[in-house]
C-alpha cells in the first residue's frame, strides 16, 4: 500500500514547478532550486500532470516538499531572502526561461514588493488641496483606482448606471460566461484572491470577488448606483468638470475637480443592421443582455457570431434547443485552454499561495511572461523580400491550431473547411475554445457560413436563397468597441465634442490610453489602444494606468495646481510611435476587418507593447509633458497657455510628476 503523501509534498506537486523553484531559491538563498537540471524536464509539465513526469522530476518535487516542511515548521528561521537584482535575474532565467534579460527585474521587484510602485502623496498637501475625484464606472478598473485613491486619502466617488458593482461582470449573465484570462492574472494587486476555485473562473465567482473586495475596502459606501453620466463639460472658470447625469431617471447636475472615465469599451452591445429586422416575430437577445425569462427548450434557435461570447454560450444553448443554427461570417482561430488555464484550483495550490510568502509574486510574474510577453513576438511581422509577412513563429501557431481543428472535428471535412480561417493567427482576437468545435458535430447543430441577407417574420434569409425558420435569434455580435466613452458626451476646454476634437467618434487619440490633449483633469482607464492583443490580464493594464493617474494627481495636490493637461505634441508623438509599431503587427492584415480596427482601418483598441513595456511607460509621468494650471482668461489660446506653463515647468525640468 503506497505511503500517503505529506501535505508539503502534495503542495509541491500542485505547483507550477518553475514557480516553486524560483520561490524556494529566492526565499532560502540557495540557487540550487532554480538551476537544478531536473527542472528542464519538469518545466514541460504543469500542476497536476505528475503521471507524465519521470522519476527524477518526482524526486525533485519530493525534495521541494521536504524543504517546504522545514521552512514552515521553523517559522522561516534562517531564511536568506535574495533581493540582489543580479541574483533575482539569475533565478528568473534559470527557473522560468533563458530569454529573460535585466529589463525584467524592476517588474519582478514590483511583484515581490508592490509597495515599491505605490505613488506616495503628502498627506498634509492632500488635506490642503481637498481634491475631489469622480470615477464613472464601478467595474474592476474603477474600483481598482478607488483602492489607490483611498490609500492616498484623496476624496472620491463612483457613479454607475447599474444597481451593483462589476461592470461587464454584472451585465453579462449568459451561460458559461467567464474569463479567457487565467484567474490569477485577473485579480487586483491590491486585493489578491488566493481562493479562486477554477483557473478558468466563471462570471458569478468573479462578481462575488469584486463585491467582497469593494466591501472590505469601504468602496461600496462611495458608489452611487443608478446614476447615468450623460455629459461632461470642462468649466475653465472653476477648473472643474460639470456633469449632467440622470439619477434614477431624474436629471441632475454635479461638479468634480478630476474626472476619470472607467466605462471600458465592451459595454454597449452591437446588433448588426439587418434588413427586415423590424418584421421578425420571434424572440431576440444579445449575449450581453441575456434574458433569464427566455425558454429555449424545444425551440429552433440561431446564434449569430463566433467570438468569445458566442463560443462560450453555444454549448449550453445546443443542450437546450431542439435545433441550433450557428451563423459564422468569418471564423476565428481558436485554441484550447492550456493546462495552466483550465480546471479546478487544488487545495495544494491554495496552500502554496497562502503559506509560501513569495509564491504568488513569482506566479504572477511567471504568468505574465509565459502566457503574455513570450507570445508577443508571434504577433510581430517579419521583413521579407516581398515586404512584411507573418513570422515563422506565427506560421507554427497556424499549424498547431489547424491540427487542433482537425483533432476536434475528425473526419468532418465539411466543417473543417468552413471553420479554418484564411488569415494569420492573432489578426483577430484569438478565441479560447469552449467545446465549440465539438458542439458543431452534434446532430441538432448546423453551421451556416453563407452571408445573412435579411430577416423576415419567421427567420433568417441568406444570400444563397436559403431560409432558416427560427423561434429565437441570439446575437453574439460584440460591442461598439471602437467608440470609446460613447454614449457619454465630453466637451473639451475648447468647447469641442470628442468627434470634433479627433475628426471622428471612433478614432480617439490618447497618451497611454489615459490622457487626452485639450481635456484638463480628465483621465481614462481602458481607453484607446490599451487592450492586450497577446495575452495577459486587463486588470494589469488598468493598474498601470492608475499609477500614471496618481502621479498626475500628486502634482495637482503637492504643487497646488488647478488643472493638468497632457500637451498635444506629446499625444501626437506617442500615437505616431504606436502607429509605427502597430503597422508591424499582424493585426493590420490587409483586407481584414476586426474589432481591433476602426472604420478607417486603424488599430484603435490594441497597444503594440509587451506587458513589460506598458508597465515601464506607466510607472510615472514626466512633468514637462503637461500643461499645468492654465489661466482661465487664456483658455481659448493654447499656444499662450503652453508658453506660460512651460516656464513654470522649466523650474522643475527633469523631475518626475
Amino acid at each position: 500500500m503506497p505511503t500517503p503523501l505529506s501535505e508539503f509534498v502534495t503542495a509541491a506537486r500542485a505547483s507550477e514547478p518553475a514557480v516553486l523553484a524560483a520561490a524556494l531559491a529566492q526565499l532560502t538563498g540557495d540557487l540550487k532550486w532554480a538551476d537544478d537540471e531536473r527542472l528542464a524536464g519538469l518545466r514541460r509539465w504543469s500542476a497536476g500532470q505528475q503521471e507524465q513526469m519521470d522519476a527524477e522530476g518526482e524526486a525533485y518535487l519530493e525534495e521541494a516538499g521536504a524543504e517546504l516542511e522545514r521552512l514552515i515548521s521553523s517559522g522561516f528561521a534562517g531564511a536568506k531572502v535574495i533581493s540582489d537584482p543580479a541574483e533575482l535575474l539569475y533565478i528568473a532565467r534559470a527557473a522560468i526561461d533563458e530569454r529573460l534579460d535585466g529589463s525584467f527585474v524592476p517588474k519582478l521587484e514590483h511583484h515581490l514588493n508592490p509597495e515599491l510602485c505605490q505613488v506616495k502623496i503628502d498627506r498634509d498637501a492632500v488635506k490642503r488641496r481637498n481634491l475631489k475625484v469622480t470615477i464613472i464606472g464601478a467595474g474592476m478598473s474603477g474600483i481598482g483606482l478607488a483602492f489607490t485613491l483611498a490609500d492616498a486619502g484623496i476624496e472620491y466617488e463612483i457613479l454607475d448606471m447599474s444597481q451593483d458593482v462589476g461592470g461587464i461582470w454584472f451585465d453579462n449573465t449568459y451561460p458559461e460566461c467567464g474569463v479567457d484570462t487565467q484567474a490569477f492574472q485577473y485579480a487586483w494587486d491590491a486585493e489578491p484572491n488566493l481562493n479562486w476555485t477554477r483557473f478558468d473562473v466563471k462570471r458569478d465567482e468573479i462578481l462575488q470577488y469584486i463585491r467582497d473586495a469593494a466591501s472590505k475596502r469601504g468602496v461600496l459606501d462611495r458608489i452611487q448606483f443608478g446614476v447615468k453620466a450623460e455629459k461632461g463639460t470642462w468649466d475653465a472658470g472653476t477648473s472643474q468638470w460639470r456633469l449632467d447625469v440622470t439619477r434614477n431617471g431624474v436629471p441632475d447636475v454635479m461638479t468634480t475637480d478630476v474626472l476619470v472615465v472607467a466605462v471600458g469599451s465592451l459595454n454597449q452591445p452591437k446588433i448588426p443592421e439587418i434588413p427586415g429586422s423590424d418584421t421578425y416575430q420571434g424572440e431576440t437577445f444579445h449575449t450581453a443582455r441575456w434574458r433569464d425569462d427566455l425558454a429555449l427548450e424545444g425551440k429552433r434557435v440561431a446564434i449569430i457570431g463566433s467570438g468569445s461570447s458566442g463560443v462560450q454560450v453555444t454549448r449550453s444553448v445546443a443542450k437546450l434547443a431542439d435545433e441550433l443554427f450557428v451563423f459564422v461570417r468569418s471564423p476565428h482561430w481558436m485554441r484550447p485552454r492550456r493546462p495552466t488555464e483550465i480546471g479546478e484550483v487544488t487545495e495544494g495550490k491554495r496552500w502554496l499561495l497562502r503559506n509560501l510568502p513569495n509564491y504568488l509574486a513569482w506566479y504572477r510574474f511567471y504568468l505574465d511572461y509565459v502566457l503574455g510577453d513570450r507570445e508577443h513576438r508571434r504577433m510581430i511581422l517579419e521583413e521579407t523580400p516581398e515586404g512584411l509577412k507573418p513570422s515563422r513563429e506565427n506560421d507554427a501557431v497556424r499549424e498547431e491550431l489547424t491540427a487542433y481543428i482537425r483533432k476536434e472535428l475528425g473526419d468532418r471535412e465539411d466543417l473543417i473547411t468552413k471553420v479554418t480561417p484564411s488569415y494569420p493567427p492573432y489578426s483577430k482576437r484569438l478565441v479560447v475554445d469552449n467545446g465549440w468545435y465539438n458542439t458543431l458535430t452534434q446532430p441538432n447543430v448546423s453551421l451556416v457560413t453563407d452571408k445573412i441577407a435579411a430577416l423576415d417574420e419567421t427567420g433568417i434569409l441568406t444570400t444563397d436563397g436559403a431560409h432558416y425558420s427560427v423561434d429565437v435569434i441570439g446575437f453574439a455580435t460584440g460591442f461598439h468597441g471602437t467608440r470609446y466613452f460613447w454614449p457619454l458626451e465630453l466637451i473639451s476646454a475648447k468647447g469641442k465634442r470628442l468627434a470634433e476634437t479627433f475628426g471622428s467618434d471612433d478614432d480617439l487619440r490618447a497618451y497611454l490610453g489615459t490622457a487626452m490633449a485639450d481635456y484638463p483633469n480628465l483621465f481614462a482607464l481602458q481607453g484607446p489602444n490599451t487592450a492586450i492583443g497577446h495575452g495577459g490580464g486587463a486588470t494589469f493594464m488598468s493598474e498601470g494606468q492608475g499609477r500614471f493617474i496618481m502621479t498626475c494627481l500628486k502634482t495637482l495636490v503637492e504643487q497646488d495646481k488647478r488643472s493638468i493637461t497632457i500637451k498635444p505634441e506629446v499625444v501626437d508623438a506617442y500615437n505616431r510611435t504606436i502607429d509605427e509599431r502597430l503597422d508591424r503587427m499582424v493585426w493590420t492584415e490587409p483586407g481584414l476587418t476586426s474589432r481591433f480596427r476602426n472604420s478607417a482601418g486603424r488599430v484603435i483598441t490594441n497597444h503594440p507593447w509587451t506587458l513589460l513595456e506598458f508597465w515601464e511607460r506607466t510607472r510615472s509621468a514626466q512633468v514637462e509633458d503637461f500643461i499645468l494650471d492654465p489661466a482661465p482668461d487664456d483658455i481659448d489660446d493654447f499656444d499662450d497657455i503652453e508658453a506660460e506653463t512651460t516656464r513654470s515647468v522649466d523650474n522643475t525640468a527633469g523631475s518626475r510628476v
